[in-house]
């Protein structure tokens, strides 16, 4: 046999790996992750039909030129190609999609059509690309280096924008495109110059993009478990990037009333969990075609396309509708005040931390029925909370008393939960504090139980609503010596 095609088996089956591990471990509904697995399945054709066409150009007598060709053309066109696809990949994760006109697009493809597309297309007549010599032999002509020279350029196009733009990639994903770009370009040629029938390059672009894979959050870490939507660290790194990337998008919140979000906490975790499960269904159902985030204690956003803007409105009229018509749960309906606001970027907000506290922001409303109010409006809210709870009413006094006890419970944790709570004050998840504080996740819940006992509340939801409360109450400090 000719050509060795140990080494392709191999990056198929790192191929089928990569591509279980995407469909059932990633999130799906994310369009970068969509393409990421389309790449995956590119790299696993070509993987095949490299093996296949290997046999074929090795036994010449018992293949068709006609069926060699085909076998050729699928494996050289879904190779090469697989460079165009990242690239695009890197432009989507990047929030860089908004940036790219109708001519700027042509650009991009330019290289592909050329250098692919046309050679290939052109290659039954001029035999640039592949030919067969007088001994039936497959043969590369000049023009391959042509056709991997658009695969060059498209590896090193997105390696570019991952180091151009490193400031909205996290530091694991840059060195991945790294790795990504030496293992396409050194294998190639090594095998091109010095190893022409070992088949190295697929099985080291396949290493490559498992590696870009693994840096890609799994299912558990960016949807909140209870809702079934994204969560508040998804909401996060998802705002900061496309602030930062210059999209333009509107953010729809939807807030229960404090006293609402309190009272189903405090009927117990069941209860609360179920009613915010109901309520985010609803949600997805109202917004098929957006990103709807949980961002805890009764808070939810909506992101939308800010070219939409008539359908936004739309969006916040059937949302206005659904919370009007009171809400059935467990065998009865009841009325939840809610507020909802359409907040514009770059238009309203300009941070991703201004944004962050307009959602934040509590509803202390009563009012049945749900409360359109303008981001202008939240701005001046946020402005007038920066003075102390008063004590003028009766709520009032019954909640600082709540939250003096909850202050007085936090001088009995230990020094080990008194860390754990850091972390939950500054806004960390719990499954990412076994990363920072190097224990087991079954420590942190060893924890968690004996804080909830301390504290006395009966939910991470309940925690963090009092962080959330003595936070707007200027308090926090009192917590300094949780450290």
């Amino acid at each position: 046999m000719i050509y060795n095609v140990s080494f392709d088996i191999c990056a198929a089956i790192i191929s089928a790996f990569s591509l279980y591990l995407i469909l059932s471990k990633k999130d799906m509904r994310s369009s970068s992750n969509r393409l990421l697995m389309y790449i995956i399945i590119a790299e696993l054709v070509s993987a095949i039909f490299d093996i296949w066409s290997s046999v074929a150009n090795s036994y010449v007598m018992d293949y068709s030129y006609f069926f060699r060709d085909i076998l050729n053309y699928i494996f050289l066109f879904t190779h090469t190609s697989t460079a165009c696809l990242f690239a695009w990949y890197m432009i989507m994760l990047l929030g860089l999609r908004h940036r790219i006109g109708k001519a700027l697009l042509a650009i991009f493809l330019l290289p592909e059509i050329l250098g692919v597309v046309l050679l290939l297309a052109l290659n039954p007549v001029l035999n640039w690309v592949f030919y067969y010599d007088s001994s039936h032999i497959y043969s590369h002509g000049i023009m391959i280096y042509a056709l991997y020279g658009a695969g060059y350029f498209y590896i090193l196009f997105a390696t570019g924008l991952a180091v151009r733009f490193r400031g909205t990639l996290r530091k694991a994903q840059r060195h991945a495109a790294i790795c990504l770009l030496v293992f396409s370009i050194i294998p190639i040629f090594i095998q091109q110059v010095f190893m022409p029938h070992q088949l190295l390059e697929l099985f080291f672009q396949s290493i490559g993009i498992f590696g870009f894979l693994t840096t890609v959050e799994n299912l558990n870490e960016v949807y909140n478990p209870i809702t079934n939507v994204y969560n508040r660290v998804t909401f996060l790194r998802n705002i900061s990037l496309a602030i930062k990337s210059g999209s333009r998008f509107a953010a729809v919140t939807i807030k229960l009333s404090r006293s609402e979000s309190l009272q189903a906490m405090l009927m117990g975790a069941d209860y609360a969990n179920g009613l915010f499960a109901s309520i985010a269904e609803c949600l997805k159902e109202l917004s098929l075609n957006d990103n709807v985030y949980d961002c805890e204690r009764g808070h939810f956003v909506i992101l939308t396309d800010y070219n939409s803007s008539k359908a936004t409105k739309m969006l916040v009229q059937n949302i206005a509708q659904r919370f009007t018509a009171g809400w059935s749960y467990r065998n009865h309906i009841m009325q939840l005040p809610a507020q909802l606001c359409i907040i514009n970027i770059p238009e309203d907000v300009q941070t991703a931390e201004l944004l962050m506290q307009l959602v934040d922001l509590t509803y202390n409303g009563i009012d049945a029925a749900p409360q359109t109010v303008t981001a202008s409006l939240l701005q001046k809210e946020l402005q007038q909370r920066q003075t102390p709870v008063s004590a003028s009413d009766p709520f009032s006094k019954e909640l600082l008393e709540m939250m003096d006890q909850f202050v007085a419970g936090t001088t009995t944790l230990t020094p080990a939960e008194r860390h754990i709570m850091r972390f939950y004050i500054d806004g960390h998840e719990i499954a990412e504090i076994p990363a920072l504080a190097f224990i087991s996740i079954n420590t942190v819940r060893k924890h968690n139980k004996n804080i909830y006992r301390k504290l006395g509340v009966g939910t991470k939801e309940e925690l963090m609503l009092y962080i959330d409360l003595l936070g707007r109450s200027n308090r926090l400090d009192e917590l300094n010596t949780v450290q």
